[in-house]
């Protein structure tokens, strides 16, 4: 293996990692946000708002975690294809649509996540 085929190899491998990094904790503070809500609707964190004001958070950190966990499965073709090519030595552009569709889903996730931090807050906002 010469040394230009080495770069793209690590080249691959780091963007890989930082794909799945970023999918990691985005799917750390939904989920995060998650149990924190559920904690609050259960009782084991004391607060004064009814159970049923916080669906839309709810939904929303659950928006979120599920668009990380779409971004992950979509993590897996961008890699299979760009090590297709690294292998054949041919530069194809068939690792595009994967690569938007996790650019797209860690866009919406992190979207989803501030949306759901906003009607947290709105909604301890109204009963506080």
């Amino acid at each position: 293996m010469d040394n230009y085929q080495y770069a793209r190899y690590r080249a691959l491998d780091s963007l890989s990692a930082a794909f799945t990094l970023g999918f990691k904790f985005l799917a750390w503070i939904n989920g995060l946000g998650v149990l924190l809500l559920v904690f609050c609707t259960l009782g084991v964190l004391e607060i004064d708002i009814e159970p049923q004001w916080l669906r839309w958070p709810l939904a929303a950190y659950l928006a979120g975690l599920t668009l990380a966990a779409l971004g992950l499965l979509w993590v897996y073709p961008a890699q299979a294809s760009l090590l297709s090519q690294a292998v054949s030595g041919r530069a194809r552009r068939t690792h595009w649509v994967p690569v938007f569709c996790i650019m797209l889903a860690y866009g919406l996730s992190l979207m989803a996540f501030v949306a759901a931090c906003w009607f947290t807050y709105s909604v301890g906002g109204y009963f506080y």
